[in-house]
């Protein structure tokens, strides 16, 4: 049957003679690019965006349109390289310069994805006038090279945590489609670049990065996702029959991401298409079996995370659904963020070496109870004392909810890093009062309306708590969505009702001790079935190790057992509680004489 499919694309009128900045031809291009270094970021920005939206407007053959756009593109890509440095890792309320760095990159991919998508539909109404190349070949690169810095669009707002803009989702599904109704998106593209080596795997690449809950990733992590898809997208199945393994559909006819097959409301058409991932989590599983922790290698310089393929297994399997409803709720709560921050506060503001060795923060002191396993292997975690010898760095700074801490710019960009022996305790791990949107019995959602430390993350441990409470709840940030330029939404979900603070040190036979680092134990909580666990630092913690955890009078060896979580900032291990040799000696001492050594042996 003849498809009657309707392509609802829209590309500037050409009505200018030429391009100002050189003549319509590849020579004039050519030496354009090599009198415009791309040195000088700003001005290549300003020039390359001025000679492509001039481009778009000027009647030219599609070949040449094509090749003057190929000449642009390596100048093209590394000036999109360099704005990307200055709009990365910032906060998510970015500063001015920033944000007019974000907006320049992504009118540069607009304008290159538009550039492309004039080539494919002027080759397509003028095919018969080709002779240069095979106008399906040509038609094929454009459409690809459209997807591709359409997709690189997408990507740049799921790293920034931004909405698409209006007709961003439908131009992809457009593109799409025109490839479909050409009979060319299967087909291999020549010179892919770093896209899909097919349309359809192209077109793929883009729209997972939609259905892999992507608000919940770093930027680093979905770069590695993006890269990771290049090579696993032409393992999903898009047709628009449907397998019965669909988890996910889109609509082809409309400016919005891949949802869940079961959540589409209408009658599917002939405008929608089913996203069958089945044979893409058989590999997934099989790379997960043969990865270690240190992640998947995808080319010389890329790494996805062991942690995010876990995150990406688990939104491709099945559909979640909240576990409680939201209810509209407005009060203030207060928040301390980062594991160091959250430690300080729920060790009663204790800094790391006072709740190892003392308020004097001393391992020297004679009070320290003899066989304290970290007077071996201390490090100055905290070095406030030195830094500042006519501080009191043992005096309280009390948590007073009516009075959070007031901090300048300078400071937020420093909060969460462990070297700041510049900054007095109060300011190194603040309080920050948010007010609430909503609330369940499983998180909350808080509008940050202040400038967000450059460093908060999705994936960090947090600390909070209400006017009310005494003590610090343990929550861990799991998506992040800017709505304006002045307010940020922030999604907790609440892992324990308290926590108690403490060191951690790993066990390794013959070698040097380490260094004791912060950990977090949440208790067993019977009533629901939650085991007890420990929060440690991403690295260095694995199954099956044995770890003291204490602090200055108390300590006590555990192994670890299932790792049940993690994200780029803690992981989350099940334990069980070991005892020593001298435990048990000491417990049979109280028995019959010479039953030690029957009792030994059957405890170990």
């Amino acid at each position: 049957m003849e498809d009657q499919t309707t392509i609802k694309l829209k590309i500037p009128r050409q009505d200018m003679a030429g391009v100002p900045l050189f003549s319509p031809n590849v020579i004039a291009a050519e030496d354009w690019v090599q009198h415009h270094p791309v040195t000088n970021t700003n001005s290549m920005v300003q020039l390359l965006g001025q000679a492509l939206s001039e481009l778009n407007r000027t009647a030219i053959s599609p070949e040449m349109r094509f090749s003057i756009i190929e000449t642009l593109r390596p100048n093209l890509d590394v000036a999109l390289s360099n704005l990307g440095k200055r709009y990365l890792n910032q906060p998510l309320i970015m500063p001015a310069e920033p944000a007019r760095m974000a907006e320049l990159s992504d009118r540069l991919l607009t304008l290159t994805s538009t550039a492309y998508t004039i080539v494919a539909i002027e080759t397509i109404k003028q095919r018969d006038s080709i002779r240069e190349t095979n106008p399906a070949r040509l038609t094929c690169q454009a459409i690809h090279r459209a997807l591709l810095y359409g997709g690189r669009k997408v990507l740049q707002n799921l790293q920034l945590h931004r909405p698409m803009e209006i007709h961003g989702w439908q131009t992809l599904h457009q593109l799409y489609a025109l490839a479909e109704k050409q009979r060319l998106a299967d087909l291999p593209v020549p010179d892919p670049l770093t896209g899909g080596r097919t349309l359809k795997a192209t077109y793929m690449q883009a729209m997972m990065l939609g259905c892999c809950k992507p608000n919940q990733l770093r930027q680093s992590d979905l770069v590695a996702l993006y890269r990771g898809l290049q090579e696993w997208s032409d393992l999903i199945k898009l047709d628009n029959t449907g397998t019965g393994n669909d988890l996910f559909l889109v609509d082809l006819d409309s400016d919005q991401p891949p949802l869940y097959s079961i959540l589409y409301k209408e009658k599917s058409g002939a405008s929608c298409r089913f996203i069958d991932t089945t044979d893409l989590l058989k590999l997934l599983d099989k790379l997960k079996r043969d990865t270690d922790d240190t992640g998947i290698h995808l080319g010389h310089s890329t790494v996805l995370p062991a942690n995010v393929l876990d995150h990406l297994i688990s939104a491709l399997d099945s559909m979640s659904l909240r576990n409680f409803k939201r209810t509209a709720t407005q009060g203030p709560l207060w928040i301390c963020v980062g594991l160091s921050s959250t430690h300080y506060h729920v060790a009663g503001e204790r800094l790391f070496d006072q709740l190892l060795y003392g308020d004097e923060g001393n391992p020297d002191d004679a009070d320290i109870a003899p066989g304290n396993p970290f007077l071996t292997a201390r490090t100055k975690i905290d070095v406030w004392q030195k830094a500042n010898p006519g501080q009191d760095s043992s005096s309280d700074v009390k948590f007073d909810p009516n009075q959070p801490v007031d901090i300048d710019d300078t400071t937020k960009a420093k909060l969460l890093r462990d070297d700041d022996a510049d900054l007095p305790p109060n300011q190194r791990y603040p309080i920050f009062k948010l007010q609430m949107a909503d609330a369940s019995p499983g998180g909350y959602c808080l509008e940050w309306d202040t400038e967000l430390p450059s460093d908060v993350r999705v994936g960090d441990i947090v600390g909070l708590k209400e006017q009310a409470q005494s003590g610090w709840v343990i929550a861990v940030i799991r998506w992040l969505s800017c709505v304006d330029d002045t307010k940020t939404l922030v999604g907790l979900e609440l892992l324990s009702p308290r926590a108690i603070a403490y060191g951690a040190r790993i066990h390794q036979k013959g070698a040097e001790k380490k260094p004791p680092m912060r950990a977090l134990l949440l208790p067993e909580i019977k009533l629901v079935g939650q085991p007890q666990t420990l929060i440690t630092p991403r690295t260095g913690f694995k199954e099956r190790q044995k770890v003291t955890i204490g602090h200055k009078f108390a300590t006590q060896s555990i192994q670890l057992l299932r790792h049940i979580a993690s994200t780029a900032s803690y992981a989350q291990f099940e334990f069980r509680y070991v005892k020593e040799l001298g435990d048990v000696l000491a417990e049979n001492q109280k028995g019959r004489p010479g039953a030690d050594y029957d009792s030994l042996w059957s405890n170990i």
